[in-house]
């Protein structure tokens, strides 16, 4: 980093994916408003649709001012127009961005979610000697291997123009390795946290009025609800008054309630669909256990909002899921794609309660103690600035 340890005061960040409420989404804002809370000031920009050629200022969705650039990367289904698009524009949006980062004096600039975009602004920051670093956060990285070759020739001189850059977990910082080895030396993580202020109001009584167990996540693959689907199957006459909620949309919806059909679930399995955040939390506090039996995952905010609510946790042993739970402690953990294996940790736990508290008690004490934004803001604060951070540890060479 070429900060060399001075304070740094204004942070120009970006997302490349900063639309609705995912785990990406909260924790972008999270620590845009835990930045403004230790005295930065934090200048968003975001990618304009083209044709538009000029910069402008409005607010987001979610209330912050935001100047919005003409940066283009990858024309979908163009290849062959996407590269002279880039170079066309390049000088405009390097103009725009030239004046913001000089008007505003931007010490760092923070990119999250990887993206071809942010070729434009490594450009600027690398001809104003800004640093920059690159946050990535999963499903970005997974996307790179089924990228067309322009993509992934773009996000590889991203990721060769940013100082460092930050992955949410151990898990994922090692994964990012395996994907773009030469950036190995710049490779650092940062556990994402959570910011209290959002449980602040009282959440209204819960829809579900009889005992269940919840599951919040997208309807993907990886988010393994098929997994959850077979289990909840196979646990239906050992808790005959127990429901399952799914909260959550995405592309597998339909195929999933039609698997809960096939297996006869159907009327004790509660797909709500999309929902705000506020009203997710009233089922949170409401459930009698939370779930979570994802095939692949980054970090896992989910588990730290159901952790808040001091619930025994049933989650799988992958990604940074580990970092968080400590299978027996605070958690149980089980093997991904073993319906069998979550299906016998539920029941066990729904039938001993006092254990059940007593892991979500201890998950609680994991998020106060290891979890919190007013605490993680600062390691992402040590990284802009050049120095070490705490829970942001190099990873050695030999262990990717």
């Amino acid at each position: 980093m070429s900060t060399d340890g001075k304070r740094v005061r204004n942070i120009l960040l970006t997302s490349a994916d900063d639309a609705g409420v995912g785990g990406v989404q909260i924790m972008f804002r999270d620590l845009v408003r835990w930045l403004e809370h230790s005295g930065r000031q934090v200048h968003l920009v975001y990618q304009s649709p083209l044709p538009r050629a000029g910069l402008v200022e409005r607010t987001t969705p979610w209330g912050h001012r935001a100047f919005y650039c003409p940066m283009p990367a990858i024309i979908r289904g163009s290849s062959l127009l996407s590269l002279p698009i880039i170079l066309a524009y390049l000088p405009i949006a390097f103009g725009h961005l030239a004046r913001l980062v000089r008007r505003h004096k931007i010490d760092v600039i923070n990119c999250h979610f990887l993206s071809g975009y942010f070729i434009h602004l490594v450009v600027v920051a690398h001809v104003l000697r800004v640093p920059v670093v690159v946050s990535v956060h999963g499903a970005d990285v997974d996307l790179y291997a089924r990228s067309s070759r322009l993509e992934r020739f773009l996000l590889r001189l991203v990721m060769r123009g940013a100082d460092r850059v930050v992955a949410c977990s151990e898990a994922m910082a090692r994964q990012t390795i395996q994907a773009f080895p030469d950036a190995r030396a710049k490779v650092t993580y940062v556990h994402n946290g959570v910011d209290l202020a959002r449980f602040a109001d009282v959440p209204g009584a819960c829809a579900q009025r009889q005992p269940f167990l919840l599951c919040v996540g997208r309807h993907v693959h990886k988010k393994g609800i098929d997994t959850l689907l077979h289990a909840f199957a196979l646990i239906r006459h050992d808790l005959p008054d127990m429901s399952l909620v799914l909260v959550g949309g995405g592309p597998l919806l339909e195929e999933h309630q039609a698997l809960a059909r096939t297996l006869q679930i159907e009327s004790r399995v509660v797909f709500t669909g999309n929902m705000a955040h506020a009203d997710v939390t009233s089922f949170f506090a409401a459930c009698t256990l939370f779930l979570l039996p994802s095939r692949a995952e980054p970090f896992g905010i989910v588990l730290l909002e159901a952790a808040y609510h001091k619930k025994a946790i049933v989650g799988t042993r992958v990604g940074g899921v580990p970092e968080i739970i400590v299978d027996g402690f605070n958690g149980v953990l089980v093997e991904p794609d073993a319906p069998a294996s979550m299906a016998a940790q539920i029941v066990a736990l729904v039938r001993d309660p006092r254990r059940a508290e007593l892991l979500g008690a201890h998950a609680h004490q994991t998020l106060i103690t290891r979890f919190l934004w007013q605490d993680r803001v600062h390691d992402y604060i040590a990284i802009y600035e050049g120095r070490p951070a705490a829970a942001a540890l190099d990873l050695e060479p030999g262990l990717a």
